[in-house]
């Protein structure tokens, strides 16, 4: 299993929800998980990885100049995203969340997203609308994904 190598790609909207214009804080791909950059700049996002904020959406299209507006997909839409791994998989119904990967979706346990788990880097994305096939030569595999990046799982207790 190797680490997917980013690739821009065509996230292929079903459905869009909330689409918002950020600026780039550095290179973003279309179809890249996107999230605040790690300084907190207003308006301002960077490809996601598990060591910044919880993410924000998927990019719309690449935005290669830093600072310049890109388009980004939020809760409600329904698109592709690229896992992390190229032999990564995915079953319908899994949740999605933020890999260490720039901009990839890793399958996240559910009982491990927390307030608790959200600290260590355990950010939701969504729900997994489709099977994930594994990609290949360092491209991960990408399927269909319902964005709903809010808080959705508690501890007892």
């Amino acid at each position: 299993m190797a680490n997917t190598t980013p690739v821009a790609f065509d996230p292929a909207p079903r459905r869009l929800g909330v689409v918002r214009n950020y600026l780039a804080a550095s290179a973003i791909l279309a179809g890249q998980i996107v999230s605040y950059a790690a300084t907190g700049v207003t308006d301002t996002v960077a490809p996601s990885t598990s060591s910044l904020s919880a993410p924000v959406g998927v990019a719309l299209y690449s935005q290669a100049t830093t600072g310049g507006v890109v388009a980004v997909a939020g809760n409600g839409s329904e698109l592709k995203i690229m896992l992390s791994t190229d032999a990564g998989t995915a079953d319908a119904g899994d949740w999605i969340g933020v890999s260490t990967i720039a901009g990839c979706g890793i399958v996240q346990d559910g009982a491990l997203a927390n307030k608790a788990g959200e600290g260590a880097g355990l950010y939701p994305l969504g729900q997994a609308m489709e099977d994930i096939a594994a990609g290949a030569s360092t491209v991960g595999g990408k399927g269909y994904v319902k964005l709903n990046m809010q808080p959705i799982w508690t501890l007892a207790g």
